[in-house]
């Protein structure tokens, strides 16, 4: 930056200029001052310019990057979200499904206990029927050896 060196050249005229005896006081050459003044107006413009564009350009990308990590936020909020939902969902289908399979083997021993308290029943009523008929065959053959 132009101005900082002549800022600086302004310094370095004012410390090697010739002091004052007894005094904090230094004489300087008034036009080499002003020559170097004048040059820091004119290049002033230019470098404010220069820092107003950077400060900007440094502000847009601040913005820039907020919006980002606010869109990047966003978007992993609803991955969440429907990561929750997918999880949710696969447990509610999964506790469906143990319900399900609870009911169908709840259903399944009915029928089993059912259907061995049937075939009981049946097979004591077929054992009844045949004793009673064994018990008719006994009394038809005593009959017959008692017929002379």
């Amino acid at each position: 930056m132009k101005v900082l060196e002549r800022l600086k050249e302004l310094e370095e005229l004012i410390v090697s200029g010739n002091s004052l005896p007894f005094s904090s006081k230094a004489l300087v050459n008034p036009v080499e001052m002003t020559e170097i003044i004048e040059e820091i107006r004119e290049e002033l413009p230019r470098e404010l310019q220069e820092a107003k564009k950077i400060v900007e350009e440094k502000n847009r990308i601040l913005v820039e990057a907020q919006n980002d990590a606010e869109r990047i936020k966003n978007e992993a909020e609803k991955r969440l979200e429907e990561l929750i939902n997918t999880n949710e969902i696969t447990r509610n289908a999964t506790a469906q499904a143990e319900s399900i399979l609870e009911k169908a083997n709840t259903t399944a021993k009915q029928i089993r206990v059912g259907t061995k308290k049937y075939s009981e029943k049946m097979l004591y009523s077929v054992q009844v029927q045949l004793k009673e008929l064994n018990d008719q065959i006994e009394k038809n053959r005593e009959e017959l050896n008692n017929i002379k």
